[in-house]
């Protein structure tokens, strides 16, 4: 059977227990989707080339968040073939489509190769992205063999929706069983969900937890993605009215908006008393750069219209959520700005530091790192040239997080034969009055390209008068195999001083001290809590300690500071440090599971004393 034939065709922290109880997450290529998004876009007028000609008016991304509105074919699209579908999302400029099973498009797991191309091509050649598949598989069933089946058959949609061109699939979570202990149900439903994220990240696929059935309060749900624990397996919030139980939609919202995916359901936008724009507040407040898809329940007699009303709705809600957004105000508060490559971090108007993850660089990194007398406290080479800055160790960009030994590979240093630490996405990226807070994703790539493991990276930015404070959290994502975290000095958190903090050459005056006394040269290859490394920055002490949190891997860790400026903490090393047998430092991450380490890079006036290093640590020390 011929595609076109399918195509035109309709087919056939809190108590959870108590809370149950009182209820009963390619090389782009040009196509002429990309060309006429773009224009749609940039508002042209018209295209006036052979077949693409056709009027087109400005989309909705021109409003300037990264939010966009799209359509999920339940119910307005359900009897549309996918020629039909694509032509009305195009002129209603609903650019994206989540395809329900089981509806006219045809787009089933029986389609063969040709077929799936075919459909591929036909997006691909539209304005209209193919955001991915909606599937009614669930995970809660206590019959086992049911559960395998609704597992085994995830995976083909999975598979499909590669093939396909889309990004992710929909499964369900569904009930919490009456005769069934709700901690198993829900145990059940995290550990299938992993092994979908595992089997999709080999796909590139994101696996879309629809909130959904009496799993639907938000608690349950937190509860279920924290056994998932897969950065593949994502949230799409789905607008029930359990969202307004409990404290209400925001507690709801921030209990779980950190495992959001790329898709949120709604229903339309004006009718029922559900509070879109509280929500799209929120949404617009994360920076939310997902799809909004339109999963209607009515029955209108003119769908085209009915669209077109939803996306008017839209695009006024959208304006006011961008209206009310709460910002500090210029000159105060944290403030996170993003750039062309970068994100720059603005405390009270003034620059702390820069996230930067140029293509050309080996890994992410912070540079400048402003201290809190206003001067940087980073050796500047080799981003630029610094003064009296020695040219050694050219991988020592600033301040960063890597390793040097990860499956044998080394992220540490530069060179063709060395892995690469490849930004892949921003999750969130917040300003606020006390903090801001960018969370981003990276994969760690092997000379041949394969991807070895992920990474999570979270960083707060802290608003203070006297010092500069930030947090670095790192969780490692054994989302390719297993992971080896090998044991060498070459890693891990470290920063690359400036040169008169340096304890040796000609400008150095620099001292380093940890929290078990050990000073100097004595403090490298030290296990303590924390270590600080002070010395002159143009005429003032400054200095920078950093804090390793309790909860970390093999806490205390160990520490590689040197007396020419590089500064990091390393748990790994431990042949290098104490003179053990190689491997001895190794942390394995099994398949599927991941590893986090916490630190906090405190910038101080003064010597340790002066800065009160060893008080600020012990309050870090408490933070759970």
């Amino acid at each position: 059977m011929y595609l076109s034939n399918i195509l035109t065709r309709v087919p056939h922290k809190f108590s959870l227990q108590t809370y149950i109880k009182e209820k009963k997450m390619k090389v782009p290529r040009n196509t002429r989707r990309d060309f006429l998004k773009q224009s749609m876009y940039l508002g042209a007028a018209a295209i006036t080339a052979g077949p693409f000609c056709k009027l087109l008016a400005a989309s909705p991304a021109k409003s300037g968040t990264a939010m966009k509105f799209g359509l999920v074919t339940y119910l307005w699209g359900k009897d549309w073939d996918l020629p039909t579908l694509i032509k009305n999302c195009e002129k209603t400029k609903l650019l994206g489509v989540e395809l329900r099973t089981k509806h006219a498009h045809g787009v089933e797991s029986n389609l063969n190769e040709q077929q799936r191309s075919e459909v591929k091509k036909r997006f691909e050649d539209s304005a209209v992205t193919l955001v991915g598949l909606g599937t009614n598989y669930a995970f809660h069933y206590a019959d086992q063999a049911e559960l395998r089946r609704n597992i085994d058959n995830a995976k083909q949609y999975i598979k499909l929706s590669s093939d396909v061109g889309g990004s992710g699939v929909k499964v369900k979570s569904n009930d919490l069983l009456e005769n069934v202990p709700h901690e198993k149900t829900i145990e059940q439903i995290g550990k299938s969900l992993h092994e979908l994220g595992v089997f999709a990240a080999d796909l590139g696929q994101q696996i879309r937890l629809e909130v959904h059935g009496s799993c639907s309060p938000l608690p349950v749900i937190k509860s279920i993605m924290d056994v998932a624990d897969h950065p593949n397996v994502a949230i799409c919030w789905n607008c029930n009215s359990e969202d307004l139980d409990g404290q209400g939609l925001e507690y709801n919202f921030n209990l779980v908006k950190n495992r959001f995916g790329d898709t949120v359901h709604v229903r339309e936008l004006n009718i029922g008393d559900y509070p879109y724009q509280q929500l799209f507040n929120l949404l617009v407040g994360m920076s939310y750069p997902g799809w909004v898809l339109l999963e209607a329940r009515t029955e209108p007699k003119d769908r085209i219209a009915a669209l077109n009303e939803q996306r008017q709705v839209w695009n006024q809600m959208v304006e006011k959520a961008k209206s009310s957004k709460i910002k500090p105000k210029a000159g105060t508060g944290v403030n996170i700005i993003e750039g062309e490559n970068k994100v720059r971090v603005e405390t009270n108007g003034k620059l702390f530091t820069e996230y930067i993850f140029k293509s050309d660089s080996k890994r992410p990194y912070f540079y400048p790192v402003i201290g809190p007398t206003g001067v940087a406290v980073n050796r500047h080479w080799p981003m630029k040239e610094g003064e009296n800055e020695q040219k050694d160790h050219p991988h020592h960009q600033s301040l960063w997080y890597t390793h040097g030994s990860i499956n044998g590979i080394d992220f540490w240093t530069d060179g063709d034969k060395n892995g690469n630490v490849v930004h892949d996405k921003f999750i969130k990226i917040e300003s606020g009055k006390d903090v801001g807070i960018t969370q981003s994703q990276n994969k760690y790539v092997a000379p041949d390209g394969t991807v070895i493991c992920t990474d999570t990276r979270t960083h707060k930015f802290y608003n203070r008068t006297d010092e500069r404070m930030m947090d670095l959290e790192i969780t490692f994502h054994a989302s390719e195999g297993q992971v080896i975290l090998g044991d060498t000095k070459e890693g891990s958190m470290a920063i690359r001083l400036a040169p008169t903090m340096r304890l040796k050459g000609d400008v150095g005056q620099g001292h380093i001290i940890n929290n078990q006394g050990d000073r100097d040269d004595d403090a490298w290859g030290k296990r303590a809590a924390w270590c600080d490394y002070y010395g002159p920055v143009k005429g003032d002490i400054v200095g920078v300690a950093i804090f390793d949190h309790p909860q970390n891997p093999k806490h205390p860790t160990w520490w590689h500071v040197r007396d020419y400026g590089l500064f990091a903490a390393n748990p790994f090393g431990v042949s290098d440090f104490e003179r053990k047998p190689r491997g001895t430092g190794d942390i394995t991450i099994p398949a599927g599971e991941s590893l986090t380490f916490r630190y906090r890079l405190y910038i101080h006036k003064g010597d340790n004393e002066q800065g009160k290093v060893a008080q600020y640590y012990r309050q870090y020390s408490e933070i759970k």
